[in-house]
C-alpha cells in the first residue's frame, strides 16, 4: 500500500508539473522566438493561440492547474504526518522534479526576470552602470523587443547586481544560455533555502521539521514565483534565513548582522528586522523571533501593496519565515494568502489587461480565501467554547 501511494504521488506530481510547464509557454512574448525548430514552432503556435487568442480557456486551465497544485500541496502535508511512511526519500524525488520544473518552464507571469538579465547585460556587454542607464538607451539591442519596464534604471540593491554578474558573463551574450544560467542561480537559492529551513528547525520535533520544509518547498507560490518566474525576493530570503541561522542556532550575532545587511543589499525590505538582532532577550526564542519578524515585514509589504499592488512574489519572504512558526492558524493563513494572491492572475489571463473591474476582482480573489480561513477558525473557537 505504501509503495503504491508513493508511486501514485510521484506520477501525479510529474504530470502536474509537466502540464504547468507546458502551459507556461502560452504566455511567451509575441516578439520572442526561443528556437527555430519546426516542431517547436508548431507547438509554440498552438500555445500562443491559447494564451493570447483563447483567453477564457487559458484562464480556466490556469485555475484548474493551480487548484490541483494546492490540492497536492495539502496532500503532501497530510502524508508528512503519517508514521512509517518513507517520506524523506519521497521528498527528495519530488524536489528533483521541482528542479526539472524550473528549467523547462518559461518565465510566464512576470517580466522582472528579463529585466534582471538586461540589467546585468548593461554591465557585462556594454560596460556601463545600470543605475545610470536603462534598456531604452540601447535601442539596437534585440533583447528589448520582448521586455517591459524598459524605461527604468536599476531599482535594486548593489549586491543583487554583483550576484547576477557572473551568470550574465558566463552566458556570453546568448539569450537562452543566459536564461538557463539565471534559472540555475534561482534553483541553487531554492535548494539553499530548503536546507536553511531544515537547519533552523533542528531544535524542533522531526515531524515539524518535515512540515516546515513542505510548507516552503512545495508551496505553489514558491514554485511559481521562485522557480518558474523567479524573483530576487528568494535571494533576499536566503540571506535573511542565513542570518537567522547564524543568530539563533549558531549564536554568532556579528555574522548574522552581516548576512542580514547582504539581504538588504539585494532588496531593501529586510532592513526593518535589523533591530531584532540587537535584542539579546530574543536569542534562542525561535517562535517569538519569527512572529515579530513577520509583523515587522508586514509594514513594507503593506506599503508596497498600497503604492503598487499585491504582487505574488512580495509574499516569498513571508512563506519562508512562516514555515518555521509552529502554529496551525499561521499555517492556514499563509496557505490561504498564497492561494489567493496566485488567483489574482486569473482576471489578467482572462482579459489580457487590468481594468478597474479586473483589479477589484483580483483583490477579491486575494482576500476571499483568507476571510474563509479566519471565519472558520473563529467558528471553531466559538464551538469549542460552548461545547
Amino acid at each position: 500500500m505504501v509503495k503504491w501511494k508513493t508511486l501514485f504521488t510521484v506520477f501525479f506530481y510529474s504530470v502536474l508539473v509537466f502540464s504547468f510547464s507546458l502551459y507556461s509557454y502560452s504566455q511567451i512574448d509575441l516578439n520572442l522566438t526561443l528556437s527555430g525548430n519546426r516542431q517547436y514552432q508548431a507547438v509554440q503556435t498552438i500555445l500562443i493561440n491559447l494564451g493570447y487568442f483563447n483567453r477564457p480557456l487559458s484562464a480556466a486551465i490556469y485555475a484548474i492547474l493551480l487548484i490541483l497544485m494546492f490540492v497536492f500541496f495539502l496532500w503532501l502535508l497530510k502524508l508528512s504526518t503519517e508514521k512509517n511512511f518513507p517520506f524523506f526519500r519521497l521528498v527528495l524525488v519530488l524536489i528533483c522534479l521541482n528542479l526539472i520544473f524550473a528549467f523547462i518552464s518559461y518565465p510566464a507571469f512576470s517580466h522582472d526576470f528579463f529585466n534582471y538579465l538586461f540589467d546585468a547585460r548593461i554591465v557585462t556587454k556594454y560596460h556601463l552602470n545600470p543605475y545610470q542607464y536603462k534598456a531604452l538607451d540601447f535601442p539596437d539591442d534585440l533583447w528589448i523587443r520582448f521586455m517591459h519596464w524598459t524605461h527604468r534604471t536599476y531599482p535594486y540593491g548593489p549586491l543583487w547586481l554583483i550576484i547576477t554578474l557572473p551568470f550574465s558573463f558566463l552566458g556570453f551574450g546568448k539569450f537562452v544560455l543566459t536564461v538557463l544560467l539565471f534559472k540555475l542561480m534561482f534553483v541553487i537559492t531554492y535548494l539553499l533555502n530548503i536546507l536553511l529551513i531544515w537547519k533552523i528547525g533542528s531544535r524542533l520535533p522531526e515531524n515539524f521539521r518535515f512540515k516546515s520544509v513542505i510548507l516552503y518547498a512545495f508551496n505553489p507560490l514558491i514554485l511559481i514565483e521562485s522557480l518558474v518566474s523567479p524573483h530576487n525576493e528568494s535571494i533576499m530570503l536566503f540571506f535573511l534565513l542565513l542570518s537567522v541561522f547564524l543568530y539563533q542556532v549558531k549564536g554568532n550575532r556579528l555574522l548574522a548582522i552581516i548576512s542580514l545587511l547582504v539581504s538588504v543589499g539585494v532588496k531593501f525590505v529586510t532592513a526593518i528586522v535589523l533591530p531584532l538582532y540587537l535584542l539579546k532577550k530574543l536569542t534562542g526564542k525561535f517562535q517569538l523571533f519569527f512572529k515579530i519578524s513577520l509583523f515587522l515585514l508586514l509594514i513594507p509589504l503593506s506599503l508596497e501593496i498600497f503604492y503598487r499592488e499585491a504582487y505574488p512574489w512580495y509574499f516569498i519572504p513571508f512563506i519562508g519565515i512562516s514555515a518555521e512558526i509552529k502554529s496551525s492558524f499561521f499555517t492556514k493563513i499563509f496557505i490561504a494568502s498564497s492561494f489567493g494572491v496566485l488567483l489574482r492572475y486569473i482576471p489578467y489571463l482572462y482579459s489580457g489587461m487590468y481594468t478597474d473591474k479586473g483589479y477589484l476582482l483580483a483583490n477579491l480573489l486575494l482576500i476571499l480565501p483568507v476571510i474563509i480561513v479566519i471565519s472558520q477558525s473563529l467558528l471553531n473557537t466559538i464551538i469549542r467554547k460552548y461545547n
